[in-house]
C-alpha cells in the first residue's frame, strides 16, 4: 500500500450550538459531516470539502487547508464571532500509511501557517495504518496493536 494524503477536516468545538455557522459554511462549499453535543457541555462540528468538483483541493493538506481558510477568512461579522468563540478551531489532516515510498513528507507553507495563526487555529495529524498484517510484522506489543485497531475503527 502506498502512503498518501487522505483528507483534511475542520473540527470546531463550542459551548453553543453551531447551526447558524454551519449553514453559512455549507453555503460557502463546505460539508457538515457531523454536529452534535459531546456530553461535556460542548458542541462539536466536523466539516470537510467533498465532491468531484473539489478534487483539486484533495491534492495535499496545504491545498485543502488553503481552500477552507479562503472560506473562513470571508466570514461575515456574526459568523466570525461564532467562529472566534469556538474553544477548538483545528484542521485535522489525515494520511493513509503504507510501506511505499520508503519515505514520505508533506508540509504546509509558511503563508498557510501564518493564515492559520491569524485565526488562532491548530493542526492535528491523523495516520491511518495500512495492512494490519504489516503492523503485526513490526512486533509491537499487543496493547499497541489493539490501540491501533480501535482507532481505525472509530473513523
Amino acid at each position: 500500500m502506498k502512503t498518501r494524503y487522505r483528507n483534511t477536516d475542520l473540527d470546531l468545538h463550542s459551548t453553543e450550538p453551531l447551526d447558524h455557522l454551519n449553514r453559512h459554511l455549507e453555503a460557502a462549499g463546505l460539508v457538515v459531516l457531523g454536529h452534535h453535543p459531546d456530553g461535556k457541555c460542548n458542541w462539536v462540528s466536523l466539516l470537510e470539502i467533498i465532491g468531484e468538483e473539489e478534487e483539486r483541493f484533495h491534492v495535499n493538506a496545504d491545498a485543502t487547508v488553503v481552500a477552507m481558510l479562503d472560506v473562513l477568512e470571508q466570514l461575515p461579522p456574526s459568523e466570525r464571532q461564532m467562529f472566534d468563540q469556538c474553544t477548538l478551531r483545528e484542521f485535522n489532516a489525515a494520511y493513509d500509511v503504507g510501506d511505499k515510498p520508503l519515505d514520505f513528507n508533506e508540509g504546509l507553507s509558511a503563508k498557510t501557517i501564518s493564515r492559520m495563526a491569524a485565526l488562532n487555529m491548530s493542526l492535528r495529524i491523523t495516520l491511518y495504518p495500512g495492512d494490519e498484517r504489516r503492523i503485526a510484522k513490526l512486533q509491537r506489543p499487543a496493547a499497541f496493536v489493539r490501540l491501533t485497531r480501535n482507532r481505525s475503527l472509530r473513523r
